[in-house]
C-alpha cells in the first residue's frame, strides 16, 4: 500500500515570546510523526529567541530545526527562509501565536490525498481565542457571510457540550469537506495556520520579493492556489486562532455578527494583494501557461481582473465574476450550466 509523503512546517516568528511556546508544542503533538518543522525568528526585539531555545532544548525533538534571523524581513521573508530548510512534497505555515489541534496535519494530509481531485490547498475552519486561551467563538467561517444569514435552525453538529465542573468543551465530529473550483472576490479562507500548500505550487508562485510580501502571504498563496487548482474546504475545526490585541493584522475583537477581525479596511488591502498578485501573473505567463494550460491560465486572469475593476461596485463584480465563468464553461463544453 502506499504510504503518505512527509510534511514540512514553518513556524515563523516575531515578538511572539508569550504564545511561541504553545505553537511549538502543537506541532511536537501531532497525530502524524513524519513532519520536519523549521522555527524561524525574525529578529524579535521580545524573549523570543530565549523562550524558543529554551522550548526546543526541552523538546529534544529532531525533527525540530531553529533559524534566528539578524534583520527582520517580515512574513514573507521568514516563510522563504522556513522553506529553504525543507525537502518535503507539502508544507504549512503556523503563525507563532496560534496553536494546532493535534488531528490537524493528519486530516490535511488525509484531504490533499484525496482520490477525487488534487488540489494545491486545503484550508480548516478555527476557533477563536483570547490570549490567555479562552474559547470567544466557535467558528472562524462566519466572515465568509457577504449578507446576514436567513432564520434557520441551527445544525446540533455545531452545538458543543460543556463539562459543567471544568468549562471544557467538546464539539461533535465534523468530517465534510468541500472542493471549491472557482474563484471569485467574496470568498475567504482563513489564516495562515489553516492551510497546507503542495510545495511545488509554492515554490512556483512565491516570488515577490520579502518587501512586497511583509505581510497577507496567506491571502496571496491561497488567492493564486484558488484562482489556478481550486482549494479543498475541511469543515472541520483543526486550530485555535489567538486574537491578544496586538495581532498584526486582527487586532478587533468579536462583538458578533459577521467577522471583521481588524479595525482597519480590508478593501484596500486585498486589492493591493490582488494587484500583486495580477503583476506575477503578466511576469510570469509564460511559467504558469506551461504549467496549468492556457485555458486555466486564461480562465483565473479573467477572474483576476474582473475583481479590480475600480468601477465596479463589489456587487458587481461578484455577478461579472459568476458570468465569466459561466461563458468560460460555455466556450468549453457547450453548456453554461448553473452558476
Amino acid at each position: 500500500m502506499p504510504v503518505a509523503p512527509p510534511v514540512g512546517i514553518v513556524i515563523a516568528n516575531y515578538n511572539n515570546a508569550d504564545f511561541i511556546e504553545d505553537a511549538i508544542g502543537s506541532v511536537a503533538r501531532q497525530t502524524v510523526h513524519n513532519v520536519k518543522a523549521v522555527v524561524v525568528d525574525d529578529a524579535s526585539t521580545d524573549q523570543s529567541d530565549e523562550v524558543i531555545r529554551r522550548c526546543l532544548s526541552d523538546l529534544n525533538d529532531s525533527r525540530f530545526h531553529y533559524v534566528r534571523l539578524k534583520s527582520n524581513v517580515g512574513q514573507g521573508g521568514a516563510i522563504r527562509r522556513g522553506l529553504a530548510e525543507l525537502d518535503t512534497p507539502l508544507v504549512c505555515f503556523l503563525d507563532s501565536d496560534d496553536i494546532w489541534y493535534e488531528p490537524f496535519v493528519e486530516r490535511h494530509l488525509a484531504a490533499h490525498l484525496n482520490a477525487d481531485f488534487p488540489v494545491a490547498l486545503t484550508f480548516c475552519d478555527s476557533h477563536i481565542i483570547d490570549s490567555p486561551g479562552r474559547l470567544a467563538a466557535g467558528t472562524a467561517w462566519w466572515f465568509d457571510y457577504s449578507y446576514d444569514p436567513p432564520n434557520r435552525p441551527i445544525d446540533s453538529l455545531y452545538i458543543p457540550s460543556v463539562e459543567p465542573d471544568t468549562g471544557k468543551l467538546t464539539y461533535p465530529s465534523n468530517k465534510t469537506v468541500t472542493l471549491h473550483g472557482r474563484w471569485s472576490i467574496d470568498v475567504a479562507t482563513n489564516s495562515m495556520a489553516s492551510m497546507m500548500f503542495r510545495r511545488s505550487f509554492v515554490d512556483l508562485v512565491l516570488t515577490p520579493s520579502d518587501e512586497d510580501l511583509r505581510l497577507f502571504v496567506d491571502f496571496y498563496l491561497s488567492t493564486f492556489a484558488w484562482l489556478l487548482t481550486g482549494a479543498i474546504a475541511i469543515h472541520e475545526v483543526l486550530y485555535a486562532y489567538r486574537m491578544h490585541g496586538h495581532n498584526n493584522h486582527s487586532n478587533g475583537t468579536v462583538l458578533g455578527g459577521t467577522y471583521n477581525s481588524s479595525t482597519a479596511s480590508w478593501g484596500p488591502k486585498r486589492d493591493s494583494v490582488l494587484r500583486l498578485i495580477d503583476s506575477v501573473f503578466h511576469q510570469n505567463a509564460d511559467v504558469l501557461r506551461s504549467a496549468f494550460g492556457d485555458f486555466h491560465y486564461s480562465q483565473a486572469e479573467a477572474a483576476l481582473r474582473t475583481a479590480l475593476r475600480p468601477e465596479s461596485p463589489l456587487a458587481l463584480r461578484r455577478l461579472l465574476a459568476r458570468v465569466g465563468a459561466a461563458i468560460s464553461r460555455w466556450s468549453r463544453d457547450g453548456t453554461a450550466g448553473r452558476y
